[in-house]
């Protein structure tokens, strides 16, 4: 007698949920630790951008782009005065598509907000895009 066991899609769903929240957390804590095994766990950083919001040195907003995430990922890997890991963040929201795409509201500490966008290659889950507001 054979057993057959299906799973129910919504494990599959479930674990890419885990492994989303486990590679934007990488990329939180890993900021705030300093830690580069943590940030290149959780970006493609040879193909990832960052765009973002900041402010000039006449207070004005503008927008700003790093197109090499590998520089920035190694130097926020060589802060030698990092936040620490006990900073506040959270998800604000999760939205996956076809078990391959998922796009994550991020609030990081009182600093500013993140549009993260993360792809599944190869069963990892990386983030692929960033771009942010200050607070």
């Amino acid at each position: 007698t054979a057993v057959l066991f299906i799973l129910p899609a919504h494990a599959d769903e479930a674990s890419d949920k885990a492994a989303i929240k486990a590679a934007v957390f990488d990329y939180f804590h890993g900021q705030g630790e300093a830690s580069k095994e943590r940030l290149f766990r959780a970006f493609a950083a040879e193909h990832t951008t960052m765009v973002g919001v900041t402010d000039n040195d006449e207070g004005k907003q503008v927008i700003r782009s790093w197109k090499d995430m590998t520089s920035v990922l190694n130097s926020w890997a060589a802060n030698e005065n990092p936040a620490g890991g006990d900073r506040d963040g959270e998800i604000l929201s999760m939205d996956m598509v076809d078990g391959r795409l998922a796009v994550v509201l991020f609030r990081s500490t009182n600093r500013f907000y993140d549009a993260l966008t993360l792809s599944k290659v190869n069963d990892e889950w990386k983030i692929i895009g960033k771009a942010f507001v200050l607070q």
